[in-house]
C-alpha cells in the first residue's frame, strides 16, 4: 500500500468512526414527489425540484431537437445560437442588461468572484453561505471577513472600517441548509452606504420567490438603482428542474466576465440542447403561480403538524425546512428509520453544517400532495417514539445513546400501526 493509500484509508476510517462517511445511492426521480432509490420507491423530501418541473413533458422535445453538445468553450466555437438566445431571454426575464451562462452555480462562483475581487480588495461573507461562495472567496486572494448569519449590524461595522480596494458583500438569498431568507433590500442599502457591491446567489430563490418566480429581485421589488449594485447568480438545478446557471448584471459586467471568469473562458459551453430546454422552462416558471401557492400551503401544513415533535423546526417560510437533531448519529438513525417507512429525508451532517447542528433537511415540492405532508409528519412522530424507546433501552444497559429531546416537550404516542 502506498503512503497515499494508507492516508486515505485512515481518513475514511476516521469519517466512519464519527458517523460522517457519505455513501452514494442509485436514484431516479419519479412523478408526484417520489424517488427510486437503490431499487425502492420512496416518498422523497430530499431534492430541490420545488415546482415539480424536472419531469415536465414540455422539456423533453426541446432537449431532443437541439445539438447535443457545444464541443468547445464559448470563446472558441462553443457559443451556439441557442446559448445566445437564452442569455438574451434571461437578461430580459430577470431584469438586467446582460447575462452569461455557466455549467453550474458552483462553477459560476469559482469564476466570477475571483474575476471581481483580488488582493487588495475585501470580501464580506455570511457565515452560512454555500460552499461555492466560500471557495470562490478564498480563491480570489481578497481579504475575507465573515459576519454572523444575517447579522447586518456586524456587517455594517465591518464595512465601516477603512479598507482600500473593492468591497464585495456575498450572500445566499435562501440559505440551502437553513431555509432562512436574506434581507436583500437591506443588504443593498448597506452596500449603497459603504460603496460596496452585492454578489447574490439566488439558487434556492429563483422560481420560488416573486409573483412570477423571478427570484429575490422580484420578491424585494428591487429598483433599477438597487440593481446597479447587484451581481446576480441564478441556477437551474433547483426550481427549474434542469441544471446550469447564469450571472446577470450590466453590460460592462458581462463583458468583463467573458474576458476574466476562468470557469467561463476555459469550460465547454452549456449544451445547445440544454439551452433549448431552459428556454422552454422560463415560461413554465413564470406561469407556476399555482405551484408556488401549493408550496406555501405545504410549508404551513408541515409546521402545524410538527408542533408536537421533540426536536425544533426553526422558523422558515421557504420550501427548505430543517429538523434540528444536533448529533450526527441521531440524524442517521432517524433518516434510516424514515426510509424504512418509505419516506426519504436525508441526514445533513458536518462539514455541510456546523458541528453539533446535524439535522434532517426537509425539501418540499409542489409535486407533493397534501396527504404526503401528513404522512411525513406522522412518520416523524412514529420515529420520535422509536428513538425514545431505543434511548430507554440504552439507558438500562448504561450505554450512551445520542437522543436529546427539547426540554419540556413530550413525545407523541406511537400509532397502533407503527413499527416498534
Amino acid at each position: 500500500m502506498s503512503a497515499l493509500q494508507a492516508r486515505l484509508r485512515l481518513g475514511l476510517a476516521a469519517l466512519q468512526d464519527r458517523d460522517l462517511l457519505r455513501r452514494r445511492a442509485l436514484c431516479r426521480p419519479l412523478p408526484h414527489g417520489r424517488l427510486e432509490r437503490n431499487g425502492r420507491t420512496l416518498l422523497s423530501f430530499a431534492g430541490n425540484d420545488y415546482l415539480g418541473l424536472s419531469l415536465h413533458p414540455d422539456l423533453a422535445p426541446a432537449l431532443a431537437n437541439a445539438a447535443a453538445g457545444a464541443t468547445a468553450s464559448p470563446l472558441v466555437c462553443g457559443h451556439h445560437p441557442e446559448a445566445q438566445a437564452l442569455e438574451q431571454e434571461l437578461a430580459a426575464w430577470s431584469g438586467f442588461q446582460a447575462a452569461r451562462l455557466f455549467v453550474s452555480g458552483y462553477q459560476a462562483s469559482l469564476g466570477v468572484i475571483p474575476a471581481l475581487a483580488g488582493p487588495g480588495d475585501t470580501i464580506y461573507c455570511d457565515r452560512l453561505n454555500h460552499a461555492s461562495l466560500i471557495d470562490g472567496s478564498r480563491l480570489s486572494g481578497a481579504r475575507l471577513r465573515v459576519y454572523p448569519h444575517l447579522d447586518l449590524e456586524r456587517l455594517d461595522a465591518l464595512l465601516s472600517r477603512p479598507h482600500s480596494g473593492l468591497k464585495l458583500v456575498i450572500s445566499d438569498s435562501v440559505f440551502s441548509m437553513d431555509g432562512t431568507l436574506a434581507p436583500v433590500d437591506r443588504l443593498l442599502a448597506l452596500c449603497e452606504r459603504h460603496d460596496a457591491v452585492l454578489y447574490l446567489d439566488d439558487a434556492h430563490g429563483l422560481g420560488v420567490l416573486g409573483d412570477t418566480g423571478r427570484g429575490a429581485p422580484e420578491h424585494f421589488a428591487l429598483t433599477e438603482t438597487q440593481r446597479r449594485r447587484l451581481v446576480y447568480l441564478g441556477t437551474f438545478g433547483k426550481a427549474a428542474g434542469l441544471g446550469g446557471a447564469f450571472v446577470a448584471g450590466d453590460a460592462i459586467l458581462a463583458e468583463w466576465l467573458t474576458q476574466r471568469a476562468r470557469s467561463y473562458v476555459y469550460s465547454t459551453g452549456l449544451a445547445p440542447a440544454h439551452c433549448a430546454a431552459l428556454r422552454a422552462c422560463l415560461p413554465l416558471i413564470t406561469r407556476a403561480a399555482p405551484q408556488r401557492a401549493r408550496l406555501q400551503n405545504h410549508v404551513r401544513r408541515l409546521r402545524e403538524q410538527s408542533q408536537d415533535l421533540p426536536w425544533p423546526l426553526p422558523p422558515s417560510d421557504t420550501p427548505v425546512q430543517r429538523l434540528m437533531l444536533g448529533d450526527a448519529r441521531t440524524a442517521l438513525i432517524l433518516s434510516e428509520y424514515l426510509a424504512g417507512q418509505g419516506v426519504w429525508v436525508p441526514a445533513i451532517r458536518p462539514p455541510t453544517v456546523p458541528r453539533g447542528q446535524a439535522r434532517l433537511r426537509i425539501s418540499l415540492s409542489a409535486a407533493h400532495g397534501d396527504d404526503d405532508i401528513l404522512r411525513l409528519a406522522d412518520c416523524l412522530r412514529q420515529a420520535a417514539h422509536h428513538l425514545s424507546c431505543l434511548s430507554e433501552r440504552h439507558e438500562q444497559d448504561r450505554t450512551p445513546f445520542p437522543v436529546a429531546p427539547q426540554p419540556g416537550r413530550r413525545l407523541a404516542p406511537l400509532h397502533a400501526d407503527a413499527a416498534p
